[in-house]
């Protein structure tokens, strides 16, 4: 695809030239820098009412910048924004939505451990927010237009990514914004897809919305822009009506330098002489049957269909990533070297980088090795590769010990192509491997991957962008519902012979059987939140049988009493632990902050004690639980030390003033007290059910509440959670807080059964309880878990120390019994959530 047109052509449009409307977003001298790096210079934009408006540049243009300062996830340094003629006044991504602006970003901005449902609510500023019963039609029907196949209650982190961009779309456009900001919207969208995205924005600019198109994929900026405005290196070079300028002149703006071509040059013939470098037959695994395929030396295959018809299962299998059956050839290598498969995933973020590690580690992980000597890496050869290929790949970065995620999406697509091409692979496997690159690294990274097939690396490449697959690829497979339906060579790969055989072909899948409908419902809730839940409660009814068995004396009124009794200590504070869990966080301090509660009732609970007294004494140990919830939230916020240092400070102090308060176990709680805490109804204590209440009314609020989904969501995302208009350090302060006002209850819980002031009280409870909601199911990653499973996680527990004793175990088998319940619970709710991936 050669370019002729000169840049000469090309002439700026004036400022007020043919706008279509009034004035829907105007950006005055924005300019903002990021560790002193200027990122965007004095830059002047304006969109109008009705319109659709590109903004294309290199990657680390500033164009992501520009629009994030547009939906006030960023304050500029200097410059100001208008939205709909009304001046920003606050740049938070709450205030500009009340405005009217809406940002569906490049990587979906979605809570990964909430449902679609959860995700539509927590956005939705309260005027349009619908209610509890209305919920789920209301975002069906917002739903149907972009994402009709998804259901709301899905979770999110079950959805392919291209449905992902259709629900974040739908959910910006819920707020019916009057500027839609568009961040690569394609990215994951085949053309079926990317058409149907089309036809939607033509109809929103009939309503007047303003539609802001940032886009790499410069054909479709021309096919469904009306205006183009051209940043390169955080400068404005131009901005044009898309009728008057060619691709190749708007390419040639963007790079700074005229492109010859938009793909190298194809062999004239592609020897098939010899063994072939992979050869492949019956490839047969989940979402792909019977593929067979030989590549040889010089070639690029190149997988299309629509998509979900199997060809990334295909490439993923190939890659080792799914389970496949089949026959496949060893990979050659021409210098001998070991057999090495490469694969460049389409998720850079999921799968393809370390986001706290640098540019560097990130690119040199795969080839650790070659720059190793006995075991020990030489820094000078592995510095200088690293630094060879980030200048190859035109990577822009201040240096390559910078974070990877200072990065942007091209940039750090970029690094994960250098680190699988300085493994020296046989084979590479490339999934969207241009996937949020510029134009000019576009080209960068086609010649690459043509002169690695010229060297005799087998190259295969999926893509949902049929042009591409034409420009770059010496074969095309094409799939259908998991088969490969066409095979197109030679002046047969073509745009339009690709899409063709996609859309056109007839092959059926194996239609589901009794057997697979029948164990849907069962996969659905073993896949659930309580599937844990209900798994402690078979471990906990089995462990009973077995007692009630082997004594007597388990099923009694007497014995469920005293277990239930040392069980209500434990449920408050795995309750408190897991609020701080769900929040990503984690308080070491919940067993000393129950110990301090009853080592300062011991000076105010003794016997006779009067209302006056057990005011004060409950009030002084509440306030000093409440200030130990406030100082971790400070400790961990504003001086941002991690939870788990700043809570062990805590615990070490809160230790430290137990044992200044009280040396030893002394200052008898007033025995009415303790009676009155202990009451019982039959053979169930009053505390129980208060803690069974407890338990329920916060699972309720957890799930239906807007507290509930603030506190999920900043544990799955705190950046989404931000862009989605939670109050970031709110959450974080009512999470600390209420998990020591739960440890407060249960530390009366426990003065009640221990009676005394006991400084080394509670200690215990810390690790117990971080037990309980592991058991339970938690993530120590946040955003994911359940009260009900803490309660049940705790229960566990204490059946497990009561059934030891009865069938006559050693003591330590207590502990051995947990350690092995862990195991078992890690590994069993690995195994669901990757069944849920």
């Amino acid at each position: 695809m050669s370019i002729h047109r000169s840049l000469s052509l090309v002439t700026p449009m004036p400022e007020a030239q043919e706008t279509h409307g009034v004035e829907s977003l105007r950006m005055c001298g924005i300019e903002k820098s990021f560790s002193g790096v200027q990122a965007l210079r004095a830059v002047d934009f304006v969109a109008c009412a009705g319109e659709v408006h590109a903004i294309v540049g290199e990657n680390g243009a500033g164009k992501s910048t520009l629009m994030a300062i547009a939906a006030g996830d960023l304050e500029p340094d200097a410059g100001s924004v208008k939205i709909g003629g009304s001046a920003v006044q606050t740049y938070s991504a709450a205030y500009v939505s009340a405005m009217g602006l809406a940002l569906v970003h490049q990587h979906p901005a979605l809570l990964q451990d909430l449902t679609v449902a959860e995700n539509f609510l927590l956005a939705l500023p309260k005027a349009i927010r619908p209610g509890a019963g209305q919920a789920d039609g209301w975002i069906r029907e917002r739903l149907r237009d972009w994402a009709p196949n998804v259901s709301p209650s899905s979770c999110v982190a079950d959805l392919p990514l291209a449905d992902q961009h259709l629900v974040g779309l739908a959910k910006a456009l819920a707020t019916e914004p009057k500027v839609l900001i568009l961040d690569e919207p394609t990215e994951h969208m085949d053309g079926n897809q990317v058409r149907h995205l089309f036809a939607g924005i033509r109809a929103l600019t009939v309503k007047g919305c303003s539609i802001i198109y940032i886009s790499h994929r410069i054909h479709e900026v021309k096919s469904i822009a009306d205006r183009i405005t051209v940043l390169r290196d955080g400068s404005v070079r131009g901005e044009f009506n898309a009728k008057s300028v060619s691709e190749a002149e708007i390419i040639n703006l963007v790079v700074g330098r005229t492109l010859k071509a938009a793909f190298p040059a194809k062999p004239s013939e592609v020897s098939r002489a010899g063994a072939p470098l992979l050869e492949i037959r019956d490839l047969s695994g989940p979402g792909f049957n019977s593929v067979t395929l030989s590549t040889w030396s010089g070639e690029i295959i190149g997988l299309a269909g629509i998509e979900g018809n199997g060809q990334r299962e295909f490439l993923r299998g190939l890659a080792g990533l799914l389970p496949t059956s089949g026959y496949v050839t060893e990979v050659l290598r021409k210098d001998g070297a070991p057999n090495r498969m490469a694969y460049i995933p389409r998720d850079r973020h999921r799968e393809g980088l370390m986001m706290s590690l640098s540019v560097g580690k990130n690119a040199g992980l795969m080839s650790l090795a070659r720059h190793a000597l006995y075991g020990f890496i030489s820094a000078r050869r592995e510095t200088q590769a690293i630094s060879d290929q980030v200048s190859a790949l035109s990577i822009k970065t201040p240096a390559i010990g910078a974070p990877v995620k200072n990065l942007s999406g091209g940039n750090q697509q970029k690094v994960v192509i250098a680190r699988c091409l300085m493994s020296a692979p046989a084979a590479l496997l490339a999934d969207e491997p241009t996937q949020g690159v510029d134009a000019g690294a576009r080209f960068d990274i086609y010649s690459i991957l043509r002169q690695k097939a010229a060297e005799g690396v087998a190259v295969v490449v999926a893509s949902a962008d049929a042009l591409e697959l034409a420009g770059l690829c010496d074969r095309v497979l094409v799939f259908s519902r998991g088969t490969v339906v066409k095979e197109l060579s030679g002046d047969a790969v073509t745009e339009k012979n690709i899409t063709e055989a996609a859309l056109t072909s007839i092959v059926h899948r194996r239609s589901p059987g009794a057997d697979d409908k029948a164990g849907s419902w069962m996969q659905a809730l073993l896949r659930s939140q309580y599937a844990p839940s209900l798994i402690l409660l078979a471990v906990v009814l089995g462990l009973g049988c077995y007692a009630s068995s082997v004594s007597p004396f388990y099923a009694t009124e007497r014995n469920l009493s005293n277990v239930l009794t040392l069980l209500t200590p434990l449920i408050f504070i795995a309750l408190g632990q897991m609020v701080v869990l769900l929040s990503s966080g984690i308080d070491l301090s919940v067993g000393p902050v129950a110990g301090l509660t009853a080592v300062i009732c011991s000076f105010f609970l003794i016997e006779p004690a009067g209302t006056e007294s057990i005011a004060v004494g409950i009030g002084l140990s509440l306030l000093a639980s409440l200030s130990v919830g406030v100082f971790n939230f400070l400790l961990i916020r504003k001086t941002l030390v991690t939870p788990v240092i700043a809570t062990l400070v805590t615990f070490m102090c809160i230790r430290g003033a137990s044992l200044w308060l009280r040396s030893i176990p002394e200052g008898l709680i007033d025995s009415r007290i303790c009676d009155w805490l202990a009451a019982r109804i039959g053979p169930i204590p009053i505390a129980f059910v208060v803690a069974i209440v407890t338990t329920g009314m916060l699972e309720v609020a957890l799930r239906r509440s807007r507290w509930g989904l603030s506190l999920r969501a900043v544990g799955s995302s705190e950046v989404n959670a931000r862009k989605a208009g939670v109050s970031i350090e709110w959450t974080y302060l009512g999470a600390y807080t209420l998990c020591t006002l739960l440890s407060f209850a249960g530390g009366l819980m426990l003065m009640a059964q221990i009676g005394v002031g006991d400084p080394g009280a509670g200690v215990n409870y810390t690790l117990t309880s971080i037990t309980a909601v592991v058991l339970g199911g938690a993530s120590l990653l946040g955003g994911r878990g359940s009260f009900i499973g803490a309660l049940m996680g705790a229960v566990l527990i204490q059946q497990v120390m009561n059934v030891t004793t009865f069938i006559k175990l050693n003591s330590a088998w207590q502990f051995w019994l947990i350690g092995i319940l862990i195991i078992a619970a890690a590994l069993l709710y690995s195994g669901l959530r990757a069944g849920r991936r």
